[in-house]
């Protein structure tokens, strides 16, 4: 049985983590399917935007200690950013991608969400960096304050102790909170509202916004100059303006 489902419908891509009996901990195995998942999604021009979710009690409490290697570990194990990695970042995906979490959220689990756009969480849910408890620097460090406030960041990775969904909504973590059994119907209703723009432009949008956030204002015009003119004039393009004088639904060729 697969250990990471995939669904697609509406162009919205459903991808949940299925190992419930280890509180979808990651190891090796899902990493490769999360691999051939991602670039699944990046290139199917069907999908618009992904829900990234879990199955049973969890969304994923981190990697799977039991399945770590220890004495001959090397770097290119890393289920983050080894030779497989779960790491959307690794696959240059420009398109949206929600997180609907619940329950633990922890270690590469976290990483998973902090990685996506937007992110839903349960109100039962607990995000934290635990891997101090197992004598494991947290390889995501170096990203961590890209995601959350520096000293949120620094209370996560030094104590080990998890803060629960309003606090993580408070300091800007999560975009929501939701009842549980609201989670992935709330994820939906913002992914068909993303599919109600022009999918090429939002593609666009998230490239500039996320390759963009290293650099210096002129290589951001560089950027900008690169990317939008074959966007700007593009079929699509003309026939957005056509339905918006229109007042009709767009019919989008994705060229």
């Amino acid at each position: 049985m697969s250990q990471i489902l995939y669904n697609k419908e509406d162009h919205i891509a459903y991808i949940s983590l299925n190992n419930p009996e280890s509180l979808n901990a990651l190891n090796l195995e899902m990493a490769k399917e999360f691999e051939a998942i991602w670039v699944d999604f990046r290139d199917d021009k069907e999908m618009w935007v992904a829900i990234l979710s879990g199955e049973g009690k969890s969304f994923c409490a981190g990697a799977d200690v039991k399945k770590m290697e220890r004495g001959g570990w090397q770097f290119r194990q890393s289920l983050i950013l080894g030779d497989y990695s779960v790491s959307s970042k690794r696959h240059n995906i420009w398109k949206p991608i929600i997180a609907a979490v619940h329950r633990h959220v922890y270690g590469a689990g976290l990483l998973l969400a902090l990685e996506s756009d937007i992110r839903i969480a349960s109100d039962d849910a607990l995000f934290g960096i635990p891997e101090g408890k197992v004598n494991v620097p947290t390889l995501f460090a170096p990203f961590a304050s890209r995601y959350m406030p520096r000293a949120i960041a620094c209370e996560l990775l030094y104590t080990g102790r998890p803060i629960d969904a309003q606090r993580a909504y408070q300091v800007g973590i999560v975009n929501k909170v939701v009842s549980r059994d609201q989670l992935i119907s709330s994820a939906t209703e913002i992914g068909k509202q993303i599919g109600e723009n022009w999918p090429l432009s939002i593609w666009a949008t998230k490239e500039l916004f996320c390759r963009g956030e290293d650099m210096n204002y002129e290589a951001a015009l560089a950027l900008i100059e690169h990317i939008v003119p074959p966007i700007f004039n593009s079929e699509d393009s003309v026939e957005a303006k056509r339905a918006f004088i229109e007042k009709r639904k767009p019919v989008w060729k994705l060229k």
